[in-house]
């Protein structure tokens, strides 16, 4: 394992094709340096100096201070919180799926879950409802989740959740919104999703040939390509607003298959265009056995990725780029754009790094047995990740110690550049909590790859132009798009 050297400065050099930079970590800054600089930055003792070095130190940058001591932020506001701003609930409303999709993580493939024909009771829901009902004082909006398993497979539970929050609430937006494979969305049941304006999120996987290899129907091996377009189709025919402002896909990609295959489908396929979308592969975390990535599939999601780029410099219409990959310039935005005009001094002596969510705030997940959860995405098996049941409520010890994750590595999180922008959190859970430590460091050389993979993105497209701020180009970078 690498020793810290905690006197150095607390910084993280790279460069790429536009030149040298250093991150700063205490400021959050990318500075752009010279040559100089960089090789004698890279020297261990770090006591060579040139004029830009004195310069850097002299506006602040370059200190050596890290975080002491691991605690988050908001740890001893999560009493508060949890009384008054428990806005977001998910309700999973069955274990049950009529489809039976390869890489689902009910599939038995991952240590979280399976399928079984556990269903929520109209009594459980009724708790859910009415503990957020009691602890959102201050929240001006609520938003109610429907997840399985299907949750179209329990319309009728849907029905009298959406009834039940329509007669107590009267003074809250309420926002419904649901996550389903689209086989069932049509008459009785698609009618009232629209009336009661649902926020719809379809699972759709690209091409016919290979969304039907992984989401085929239960007990057979036919795929549900076929009826999912057909539903699609039938809801920007006929519903065209709604369609365009209230349904969104989702697609789950396997890196065994081919990006541009996929990329190409959406691009081409008209029910796709102008309708919000996201992407993501299949998960990895809880997975028996982990996936990896062709050669291939790395080439192609590079290139689409790399027009994407373009697209933002004005090179390449955005028609011609990958819709499967355009959620990654947000992605890329929301970590840098920004920042260079904080105000960040330094890091404070009691911090933690970025991972975390409030738990059970953006997204409080509630399971066919009444168990409480941050969100939909963590392993139901494992006792460290509950927050509580829905009887007893929420255990704010339970929650601290999820909230505060960095507690199982805080040694080597310290002395990490990538601090601030670690993702991890108890979804990488899988077992218990020794091996949840494993995990967690195992991954870490992929957390700053990635990290420093957007901050090359990031000042290349600074330095071509790109204004984060205004998300446009520079007066004199215009040019013509082909």
């Amino acid at each position: 394992m690498e020793v810290q050297n905690f006197r150095k400065p607390f910084i993280h050099l790279f460069s790429c094709s536009t030149g040298y930079y250093l991150y700063d970590v205490n400021t959050d800054s990318i500075l752009k340096i010279n040559s100089d600089t960089y090789d004698k930055l890279k020297i261990d003792e770090g006591e060579a100096e040139n004029e830009q070095i004195q310069k850097l130190k002299t506006c602040g940058y370059l200190k050596s201070s890290r975080v002491q001591i691991s605690e988050h932020p908001a740890t001893k506001l999560l009493p508060s919180l949890y009384k008054n701003r428990v806005g977001n609930l998910t309700l999973q409303v069955t274990q049950q799926c009529n489809l039976r999709c390869d890489y689902c993580v009910y599939s038995g493939k991952y240590y979280t879950r399976t399928h079984t024909n556990k269903k929520m009771s109209f009594e459980t829901a009724k708790k859910g409802m009415d503990f957020i009902l009691s602890h959102s004082d201050s929240c001006e909006e609520l938003r109610v989740g429907f997840y399985g398993g299907e949750p179209l497979l329990e319309f009728d539970l849907i029905k009298k959740c959406v009834e039940y929050l329509e007669d107590k609430v009267k003074d809250k937006v309420i926002h419904f919104l649901i996550t389903t494979n689209g086989t069932l969305l049509k008459d009785e049941i698609l009618n009232y999703l629209i009336e009661k304006k649902f926020r719809i999120t379809i699972s759709f996987d690209g091409p016919k040939e290979i969304h039907d290899r992984y989401r085929r129907f239960a007990g057979s091996e036919k795929g549900s390509y076929d009826i999912v377009m057909k539903n699609a189709r039938y809801i920007k025919e006929h519903y065209w607003d709604f369609f365009i402002s209230n349904v969104g896909f989702n697609t789950v990609i396997n890196p065994e298959e081919s990006y541009a295959c996929i990329g190409n489908y959406f691009k081409g396929e008209e029910l796709f265009q102008d309708v919000y979308f996201t992407s993501g592969l299949v998960r990895d975390e809880g997975k028996k056995e982990k996936t990896t990535s062709s050669d291939q599939f790395v080439e192609e999601y590079n290139y689409e990725y790399f027009k994407l780029l373009m697209n933002k410099l004005g090179k390449i219409k955005k028609e011609n780029t990958s819709v499967i990959c355009r959620d990654q310039i947000e992605y890329l935005k929301l970590l840098r754009g920004g920042k260079q005009q904080n105000e960040n001094i330094e890091l404070p002596a009691k911090w933690h790094h970025g991972g975390p969510c409030l738990p059970g705030i953006r997204s409080l997940f509630l399971t066919v047995e009444g168990d409480l959860y941050p969100c939909e995405k963590v392993c139901e098996n494992v006792e460290l990740a509950k927050l509580g049941t829905i009887d007893s409520g929420i255990d704010i010890q339970k929650a601290t110690r999820i909230l505060n994750i960095e507690d199982l590595t805080s040694d080597q999180c310290k002395g990490c550049w990538a601090y601030r922008y670690c993702d991890f959190c108890i979804r990488y859970a899988e077992k218990d909590k020794n091996e949840l430590k494993q995990c967690l460091l195992q991954n870490c050389s992929n957390v700053r790859k990635k990290i420093e993979n957007i901050f090359k993105d990031y000042c290349i497209l600074r330095e071509l132009g790109y204004d984060f701020e205004t998300e446009s180009l520079r007066k004199g970078n215009q040019n013509e798009r082909s």
